[in-house]
């Protein structure tokens, strides 16, 4: 049995088929690929189980709490017009609210409905 995994592709704004059973067959959704088309064929004759959600990938802390921190300028120009303990306080919450236990994960995501809707598709 022929298994897929499904990765989005940020350049692409989109998602490629990686064909598991050779490791390195990167389909993209194109109407004439015959590759596409075997792709399609597999999920109907085999079900959505043979195909894998794309990953989903949670950021560890470092990169959550960079990602809300606001700039270092407004963080500045806040201890100048209030207070450090202000200061304090704003960059608490976002330590709090994603703490140093957060180490990240990656998980499986599920297959989006636009896998079944095209292989409805098919004739």
């Amino acid at each position: 049995m022929t298994m897929y995994k499904l990765i989005y592709d940020d350049l692409l704004d989109s998602y490629i088929v990686l064909r598991k059973s050779d490791g390195c067959t990167f389909i993209s959704h194109s109407n004439g690929n015959m590759d596409w088309e075997q792709f399609l064929q597999d999920v109907k004759e085999q079900g959505i189980s043979i195909v894998e959600g794309p990953d989903v990938v949670t950021p560890d802390y470092k990169e959550q709490r960079l990602a809300e921190y606001p700039p270092i300028e407004e963080q500045l120009d806040k201890i100048y017009h209030t207070s450090l303990t202000a200061w304090k306080a704003d960059i608490k919450a976002v330590k709090d609210k994603y703490p140093k236990t957060n180490s990240g994960s990656t998980t499986v995501g599920s297959v989006p409905s636009w896998v079944q809707e095209e292989v409805d598709k098919l004739s």
